[in-house]
């Protein structure tokens, strides 16, 4: 950090900005690093891939719940990751499309109806809430829409990581509703 003050790159009134986006982005990247890893070595990829490509923006543009700690967010992440790397292991064929079905139509409900959700610390005004969640719309549909792709060409074991991704997005959405109104999570 001092080498950015000193350098000129950010001075004394924005450092913990900075740091805090330093930070993050250190974290995201530790977690896209662990999951690929872990997808590579369970013969995963194209289905973590895919979750990959859906989620972070999905996530980015909708909020939702996040979690206190780093650690926990870490934590987090993996177990989400276990969920999509067990589902493509475990579910082949025509299930893997009605499940893919059932999570995308679950969470592009939570998503219509929720998005976005806007932490405690940092509430939406008016013009963020409608930008946020006119994105949050445009990537949900997208993500929608590249499920269909996938259906249609019989990707389904490609097209359950993403509709997992639609699904998660609107369960930590709903979380992040109840834990923020209430205070409790």
């Amino acid at each position: 950090m001092e080498k950015l003050l000193g350098g000129g790159w950010a001075d004394e009134e924005n450092a913990e900005i900075v740091r805090y986006g330093l930070e993050l982005n250190i974290m995201k990247t530790l977690i896209s690093a662990a999951m690929l890893i872990a997808a590579f070595l369970l013969k995963s990829a194209p289905a973590v891939i895919v979750f990959m490509l859906a989620y972070p923006p999905l996530r980015s543009c909708c909020g939702g719940f996040h979690a206190r700690t780093r650690t926990a967010c870490f934590l987090y992440s993996m177990f989400i990751l276990a969920a999509v790397i067990a589902a493509s292991k475990l579910i082949n064929g025509r299930p893997a499309l009605y499940a893919a079905i059932v999570s995308a139509s679950a969470g592009d409900v939570l998503v219509c109806f929720l998005a976005p959700v806007a932490a405690p610390n940092k509430p939406f005004d008016d013009i963020e809430k409608r930008v946020f969640r006119r994105r949050s719309l445009i990537v949900a549909a997208v993500v929608t829409a590249v499920s269909a792709v996938m259906w249609i060409f019989g990707a389904y074991k490609l097209m359950l990581p993403a509709a997992m991704a639609l699904l998660f997005t609107g369960v930590f959405l709903a979380l992040g509703r109840l834990s923020y109104r209430k205070g409790a999570i």
